[in-house]
């Protein structure tokens, strides 16, 4: 879809309109701090209050001992893969952003993959400390502003990139399902699968409406809603080439094989017994959950994680000291460096004025 010149004009004046708007240090404390934040959190705790209380039987000395064996070097590597997977995401919003020409010039000032990277990681640290997700509306911020372009089309690029990664969510769910299926050890969760499905099913049925009827919706909306709208939908659905996307969904598949690995190397520092097939489907069950608008998907993903091992057929201790130390990687760590990165950025480079170029690191 190509812009008029009506909307070219007022690009800026969006872009101006978010910087000083809010998407800040200063807000992003207020909406941790909010109501809703706090009514979600509150939820969580006691959905996994209750779930230890009255649904799983452990015995404290089993976990902690578990927690006390972790193998520091695994653990360590653990970690290590779980942030390489950033720079493969990072690679693949560039790419994504590139193709949609976010910024002008044949997406020339889209940051770097490392710059993306970053992003990504204090849009999730975003996502793990606030209610509803606002990682993301955070990082189709952060992308306008380091390439000088409208907000609503930034959006669009992180809308399709979400878009492509239930596709390889869904694509290594059945990978995953095939291999406990052969190994024989355990019973599918249909739900699992049903989930992913149905969330690839949405998501393109979103995309068809939105390429065969978006253009004749958007009129019946007021002018300022209309071009914001207009510019999403161009920057989402100009994010998709044919030629571009087996790339993409490449990058994204290697993405969540380092999460998945990150999986394999907890259990394995904790000298749990686990198939890879199961490894796969409960890393992947745990992207999911997290999906579950609490801060970082709190409750949610610990009570429905260590439920799902349970069913595999790991005790109950073994399951649940797993799910915790995965989530010092998956959540806690998040917490603590995209939080560092996200002070250092807004102390540093945001108080910067913007420019209409940046300069790419790779």
């Amino acid at each position: 879809m190509t812009r008029t010149p009506q909307q070219q004009d007022k690009a800026p004046e969006q872009g101006s309109a978010l910087e000083t708007g809010a998407l800040n240090a200063a807000n992003l404390r207020q909406r941790v701090l909010s109501k809703p934040t706090l009514i979600a959190a509150v939820l969580g705790a006691a959905l996994l209050g209750f779930a230890l209380w009255r649904i799983f039987d452990f015995e404290w000395t089993e976990v902690w001992d578990n927690v006390k064996g972790i193998h520091p070097g695994k653990y360590l590597l653990a970690l290590g893969l779980y942030y390489l997977s950033f720079w493969f995401r990072g690679l693949r919003w560039r790419l994504m952003a590139r193709t949609a020409n976010i910024g002008g010039s044949d997406g020339k000032n889209v940051s770097g993959t490392l710059t993306l990277s970053g992003i990504i990681l204090m849009g999730w640290f975003a996502n793990s400390v606030a209610f509803m997700r606002l990682g993301d509306a955070y990082r189709g911020w952060a992308l306008s502003r380091e390439s000088g372009s409208d907000f609503p089309s930034c959006l669009g690029t992180v809308l399709a990139e979400r878009v492509q990664d239930m596709a390889a969510v869904l694509i290594l769910v059945l990978v995953a399902a095939i291999l406990i299926t052969v190994e024989g050890n355990s019973k599918v969760p249909g739900w699992v699968v049903f989930a992913a499905f149905l969330l690839v099913a949405v998501l393109i049925i979103g995309l068809l409406v939105m390429r065969l009827a978006g253009e004749r919706l958007s009129r019946r909306l007021p002018d300022r809603i209309e071009t914001a709208y207009v510019n999403f939908q161009r920057g989402t659905l100009d994010s998709f080439s044919g030629r571009a996307i087996p790339l993409q969904l490449a990058l994204g598949i290697v993405g969540w094989l380092l999460e998945i690995a990150r999986f394999y190397f907890v259990a394995d520092a904790m000298g749990i017994e686990i198939s890879f097939g199961i490894v796969m489907f409960a890393a992947l069950a745990n992207a999911m959950l997290t999906t579950i608008p609490t801060p970082g998907g709190f409750g949610f993903v610990e009570g429905g994680l260590t439920g799902l091992l349970i069913l595999f057929g790991l005790s109950d201790s073994d399951s649940i000291s797993l799910v915790a130390i995965d989530r010092t990687i998956s959540w806690l760590s998040v917490v603590l460096f995209g939080g560092i990165l996200f002070a250092v950025w807004h102390a540093v480079k945001v108080k910067k004025p913007r420019n209409t170029t940046s300069i790419r690191v790779d």
